[in-house]
C-alpha cells in the first residue's frame, strides 16, 4: 500500500511538469523581478517591478533577461542589526497596586544578529542565490550520550543556512527553482490560515520577518498579458523525505483589473490537504486582503487535558481527524497616507482548527488545576517542542490591529500601537511605543505592554496574569549592506 502511495505522488507530480512543459507554448508575459527577486530577504541592486528603468529596458533592443539578470561578479550583502534591550515587569499592578520602583522582574537583553546573502547570477538563464544567519553569542552547548551511561557535551556554532536555492529555465515560458526558499503563498498580514509550506509562523509582534522555508522544487509558469501564472511544487520533508511526507501544491494566480485572485491546493497523505482562494486589491483608500480556506485534516495536535505525570497530556490520535474538515479564513485592510505618514492595518481571523468555546476552556482548566511544579514541567515540554500548538491559535477568533505615525510633525519621532486579541476567551495585548532617531545607525525606543484575560485564556497564561511591562531599547549600528 505505501509503495502505490509513492508510485501515485510520483505519477501526480510527473503530471504537474508535463503540464509546465505544455504551458511553455503559451503566450509568456513574465515579469523577471517578479520571478527572480520575489522571495530574498535583501534584494540585489536592480530595477523594482513597474519602475521606468525596467519599462526603458524591456523597450530596448537589449534582451531584457541578459540586462536584469547576467553579472559579472557575485554580490554580496545582508543585513546587521544590534539592540540592547531592558524590561520591567510588574505582574499584576491592577490588583497588587503599582510601584514603580519596585517592578518584579526585570531583565536586560543584549541581541546582535546578521544574515549575509551571496547572489551569483552568471548567465541570464541561471541564478544561485544563498543566505546564513547568525545570532550572539554565536554557539551553543549541545549535550548527547558519550555511552550508555555518560553524558557529554559539545559546542556548536550558531550558523545556519537560511536560503540555499538556483533559478533556471526553459526557454522564456518555464522557470524552475530547486533549494530551500521562502514560499510566497497566503496574503494575510497577521495571521494567513493558507500558508501551510513554510516552517515558520508569522510573528505577530513583527509580521513582515521573512520565514524560513522548506526544502522543494518549483515551476513556475507566467502566461497571458495580465501577468497570470500558474505554480507546481514538490516540497520534501527535512525530517524523513520518504513518498508519503512529501507534500504537492500547486497555486494558480490571475489579475483581474486592480485585484490579484489566487486559486491553491495542497496535498500532504499523512496530515492534510487544503483549498485555498485569496484575494487582494484596492477599496477605496484601502488595499483589502483575504483569504479562504478548506482543510480536510490537520498537521496540528489537538490535546484534550493535562496530567501531573509525564508526557503531561492527552492527544487526539491524528488519525481521529484525518477525515474532518476545518473551514478558516481572514479579511483585513491596510490604509496608508503618505502626506502625513500614518499607516493602518487591520485583520480578523476565522481559526477553523482553534477548540470550540467548551472543549479550549475544558484544556485550559485543567492546566491551571495542576500544581506549580507539575505547570512549570508543561511549560519546559512546550519550550522544547514536544507540546505545540499551545495555548497559541486554540480560540476561533481573533482580531488584530497597528497603527504607525512616523516622522511625528516632521520630527525624529515616530509612534506606534499593536494590539492582538483571541476574541473567544477575552484575551490579549496592546503595545503602545515611541522611538526617537537620535542619528543614523540609532534609535531609542521605548513600549509599554499591558496584558489582559483571565488565568485560563490564551494571552492570560502566555503573559502569567494581567502584567505591565515598561521596555526600553537602543538599536546601534543596525541597517543592510
Amino acid at each position: 500500500m505505501k509503495h502505490f502511495r509513492g508510485l501515485a505522488l510520483a505519477g501526480l507530480f510527473a503530471f504537474f511538469l508535463v503540464s509546465a512543459f505544455s504551458a511553455g507554448a503559451q503566450e509568456s508575459g513574465s515579469d523577471i523581478d517578479a520571478l527572480f527577486g520575489d522571495e530574498v530577504l535583501v534584494e540585489p541592486e536592480q530595477p523594482s517591478q513597474g519602475t521606468s528603468e525596467q519599462g526603458a529596458a524591456a523597450t530596448s533592443a537589449i534582451d531584457p533577461l541578459q540586462g536584469l539578470l547576467k553579472t559579472e561578479a557575485v554580490k554580496i550583502g545582508g543585513s546587521l542589526t544590534g539592540k540592547i534591550g531592558a524590561t520591567w515587569t510588574w505582574n499584576d499592578p491592577w490588583n497588587s497596586g503599582f510601584d514603580l520602583l519596585n517592578p518584579d522582574k526585570h531583565e536586560l537583553s543584549p541581541a546582535l544578529q546578521s544574515l549575509v546573502y551571496f547572489d551569483a547570477r552568471p548567465s541570464e538563464e541561471f541564478r544561485v542565490h544563498g543566505s546564513v544567519k547568525t545570532a550572539w553569542p554565536f554557539s551553543s552547548i549541545r549535550s548527547f550520550l558519550d555511552t550508555a551511561t555518560t553524558s557529554a557535551s559539545v559546542t556548536v556554532p550558531d550558523i545556519r543556512i537560511f536560503e540555499l536555492f538556483s533559478d533556471f529555465q526553459l526557454g522564456d515560458s518555464v522557470y524552475f527553482r530547486f533549494g530551500k526558499a521562502t514560499v510566497k503563498w497566503g496574503v494575510g498580514y497577521f495571521f494567513s490560515p493558507a500558508d501551510i509550506i513554510n516552517l515558520e509562523q508569522i510573528d505577530i509582534s513583527d509580521p513582515t520577518t521573512q520565514r524560513e522555508g522548506p526544502l522543494q522544487f518549483r515551476v513556475f509558469i507566467p502566461y497571458g498579458q495580465s501577468q497570470n501564472t500558474l505554480s507546481f511544487y514538490a516540497i520534501f520533508d527535512s525530517v524523513n523525505p520518504d513518498f508519503s511526507n512529501t507534500a504537492l501544491a500547486g497555486k494558480a494566480e490571475f489579475v483581474l483589473g486592480n485585484y490579484e485572485l489566487g486559486i491553491s491546493g495542497y496535498y500532504r497523505y499523512d496530515t492534510s490537504e487544503r483549498a485555498a482562494v485569496t484575494l487582494t486589491g484596492p477599496l477605496g483608500n484601502l488595499d483589502v486582503f483575504a483569504e479562504g480556506v478548506i482543510a480536510r485534516g490537520s498537521p496540528k495536535a489537538f490535546y484534550t487535558s493535562f496530567t501531573s505525570t509525564s508526557p503531561y497530556y492527552t492527544e487526539v490520535n491524528p488519525d481521529d481527524v484525518r477525515t474532518t474538515f476545518y473551514p478558516s479564513g481572514t479579511l483585513g485592510f491596510l490604509y496608508s497616507d503618505q502626506e502625513n505618514n500614518f499607516t493602518a492595518t487591520a485583520q480578523y481571523y476565522y481559526n477553523g482548527e482553534g477548540y470550540s468555546d467548551s472543549d479550549r476552556t475544558a484544556l485550559f482548566n485543567s492546566f491551571t488545576s495542576q500544581p506549580p511544579f507539575i505547570q512549570l514541567a508543561i511549560f519546559q515540554s512546550m519550550a522544547n517542542g514536544d507540546i505545540t500548538n499551545f495555548p497559541q491559535s486554540t480560540g476561533r477568533h481573533y482580531a488584530a490591529a497597528n497603527l504607525s505615525f512616523s516622522e511625528i510633525g516632521g520630527s525624529d519621532f515616530s509612534a506606534s500601537a499593536l494590539g492582538i486579541m483571541n476574541i473567544s476567551d477575552l484575551s490579549g495585548f496592546v503595545q503602545p511605543s515611541l522611538s526617537w532617531d537620535i542619528a543614523d545607525y540609532l534609535k531609542l525606543s521605548f513600549s509599554t505592554t499591558f496584558g489582559f484575560g483571565a488565568d485560563n485564556t490564551e494571552y492570560g497564561l502566555l503573559f502569567q496574569g494581567r502584567p505591565v511591562v515598561i521596555g526600553l531599547s537602543l538599536t546601534a549600528g543596525s541597517g543592510n549592506f
